[in-house]
């Protein structure tokens, strides 16, 4: 019998995602034969709106710029949250590509916006970019259009800074917090579309309205100072092309457009319908594709030749958003699909292993890699150097001969076999000289007068003469202002000077805040993984679960002693790390709360996101011991196992036997 060849993951969900890309743009095109009908000659009322006539043709075009905002979703699209241990660390994982096509997609569709509305405007409306006079009078520019470029443009890079600072991109999965008592088991409850819908459109529409009308109020001081002089230089070369200009239409005449205020006004409604119409276009697409992985109500491999091979293919993707999507559609399995489950555990006989074993493979690697994590946060890796080049041979250097041998770099608080011969006296001698020097103090006499001097007059106009004898006083403060090696001070001591800095917008990017710190720690950078973990400890505890009722062979038993080991493990290590001081405060973390405050600093370390995944796995072991209570003596759990099991779940006294 021939083998059923598998359909990759990828490409099952390639194809879900082009059937809500097709009604996220359904929507955006009802949005543009909105704006059509406004931007429209208002002649005659049944050519406005009649949508196989001009109002039709302008919605088509119109489309096409919402549909830039759609190719830069698609190519920029992520589903975890940007972490870094700082703002400027976010910051810094953004690449030049794309800034850069973040900034050109969005002028591009102001500037197509632009030309299709000059484009559907009355002749009354004198958005020509030419003034044509008299016959014998030569032509003029028209800075109505050249204004209404340079505002759409503004409003395209003031968007896009908007685009980059709230990752427009990330397409955000809701995510509960694991409770027993909550009636919604799932572990992403997405709201119904419309509903959904109806509760944040309008407020998406003020919030692009606001900005819009605050952006035009800026271009009247930002437009004749920056905009103006490179917009009508641009303009004049372009309609060079085409008409004869005087020398002196090289310049405006004056610094003040003519045109205001009253172009000013007139603008704001195309201004505030292309803010609308991206604001819909990011809005459509994020709810669209966030969607669960179903189709009419299954799972998107069900359909699929073979669904567990294109499952599996999906669980070990590359690609972060095909391997979320894939463990999603997992948890969804181990929830509320009893088919599905049966076929993971009667599939015995598959190439790589049984179904079981690469799925319990696959989400035990995502619940590793937190311990992996932490360990490297606590033991950073040593910074190896290039080894020499072996093809380069040194030259051989003739010394004299040796007076006296090598300095010993053995223990040096030893005591030392007494010297006999005359060369190991001098030998000694040298070697004491040179642990003399060694551990002598790291300021010398002379340098810590300089310092003293330069810090005296440095910190007259900055410090209170109190604080500064403190600091002079203090030879741990100057280790501290020269950058020394010490790695164990806290906010609170900080300079108050530096830690003015800090608190101001200045220094905010630069501070690394104890819960950024402890998200990129956890939950992985460039972007979390929390959707990836949540659904991992879901899935992997749901099918041990229903592996009772539903595991012919009973195999998959053998792996609950492991599971319950790893999510212990994992467990109690994440709690001592964010809970119990295993992750120190950075010194620039200055608004976090003194050592004096033990009880505003155990709220301080309580970071949302991290407290979804203590809970997931707390409640995920929880369900396992409870589910597997008779048997836990008779598949090894015992014990030291059985205890830590009990006190990493938060079970107490005999509930657990």
């Amino acid at each position: 019998m021939a083998s059923v060849q598998t359909r990759p993951y990828r490409r099952v969900l390639t194809s879900a995602l082009h059937r809500r890309f097709v009604h996220a743009s359904a929507l955006s095109l009802l949005v543009s034969y909105i704006i059509a009908i406004a931007i429209g000659e208002k002649s005659s009322f049944f050519w406005l709106w009649f949508p196989f006539g001009s109002c039709g043709v302008r919605t088509a075009l119109l489309f096409i710029s919402s549909l830039t905002i759609f190719v830069l979703r698609v190519s920029q699209m992520h589903i975890g949250s940007r972490t870094a241990n700082s703002s400027f660390g976010t910051l810094k994982s953004f690449t030049l590509l794309q800034i850069a096509q973040t900034f050109g997609w969005y002028i591009f569709s102001a500037w197509w916006f632009t030309v299709i509305y000059v484009w559907s405007s009355s002749s009354d409306s004198n958005l020509e970019l030419v003034k044509r006079a008299r016959p014998h009078e030569r032509p003029t520019l028209n800075e109505r259009p050249i204004y209404l470029h340079s505002f759409h443009a503004f409003l395209a890079c003031v968007q896009a800074v908007f685009h980059l600072y709230y990752d427009y991109d990330r397409i955000a999965v809701p995510i509960a917090e694991r409770s027993s008592k909550a009636d919604d088991e799932r572990t992403h409850p997405v709201p119904p579309t419309s509903k959904y819908l109806q509760g944040v459109l309008l407020p998406e529409l003020t919030a692009g309205a606001l900005r819009s009308v605050t952006v035009a109020a800026a271009s009247l001081v930002i437009y004749p100072i920056i905009f103006r002089t490179f917009a009508w230089s641009w303009s004049l070369y372009v309609a060079k092309l085409f008409w004869s200009f005087p020398r002196s239409a090289a310049e405006p005449h004056s610094f003040v457009p003519s045109i205001f205020p009253y172009f000013f006004f007139k603008t704001l409604g195309p201004g505030v319908m292309l803010v609308l119409s991206w604001q819909t276009a990011n809005l459509f697409y994020s709810v669209f594709i966030g969607k669960e992985p179903l189709k009419r109500g299954q799972p998107l491999t069900t359909e699929a030749k073979d669904p567990n091979g294109s499952l599996l293919s999906g669980l070990k993707a590359k690609k972060e958003i095909v391997k979320i999507f894939a463990l999603w559609e997992l948890s969804l399995i181990s929830q509320r699909v009893p088919d599905r489950r049966k076929a993971i555990f009667n599939e015995i006989d598959r190439e790589g292993g049984s179904a079981w074993s690469q799925v319990l493979a696959c989400t035990t690697d995502v619940i590793k890699a937190i311990n992996t994590r932490i360990e490297e946060s606590k033991n950073p890796a040593p910074v190896t150097k290039p080894l020499p080049q072996a093809g380069k041979s040194e030259p051989v250097v003739q010394t004299l001969p040796r007076l006296s041998e090598p300095i010993k770099d053995g223990n040096i608080f030893t005591a030392a076999p007494k010297a006999t011969s005359r060369q190991d006296k001098f030998g000694d001698a040298f070697s004491s000289a040179a642990k003399s020097i060694g551990q002598s103090e790291d300021w010398t006499p002379t340098a810590r007068a300089r310092v003293r001097d330069v810090f005296d007059r440095a910190s007259s106009a900055m410090l209170s003469p109190e604080q500064k004898q403190k600091y002079l006083g203090s030879p741990q403060k100057f280790k501290l202002l020269t950058g020394g090696p010490s790695t164990t001070h806290k906010p609170e001591d900080m300079n108050p000077v530096l830690a003015h800095v800090l608190r101001s917008p200045v220094g905010q990017p630069f501070r690394q805040t104890y819960a950024q710190r402890l998200s990129a720690t956890v939950l992985g950078t460039p972007e979390s993984s929390l959707s990836l973990i949540v659904d991992a400890v879901e899935s992997l505890t749901r099918l041990l679960i229903a592996s009772l009722a539903e595991d012919p062979y009973g195999k998959v038993q053998a792996d609950v002693p492991s599971a319950v080991r790893l999510l212990t493990q994992t467990t109690l290590t994440l709690d001592a790390f964010a809970h119990q001081g295993g992750l120190d405060v950075h010194w620039t973390d200055i608004n976090f709360p003194p050592s004096t405050d033990p009880q505003a600093q155990a709220a301080a370390r309580l970071v949302p996101d991290v407290e979804i995944v203590l809970a997931a796995l707390r409640g995920g072991l929880k369900d396992l011991l409870m589910a597997f209570r008779p048997y836990l003596r008779d598949i090894g759990i015992t014990g030291k196992d059985l205890r830590l099991a009990k006190e990493a779940a938060g079970i107490g006294g005999e509930e657990v036997l």
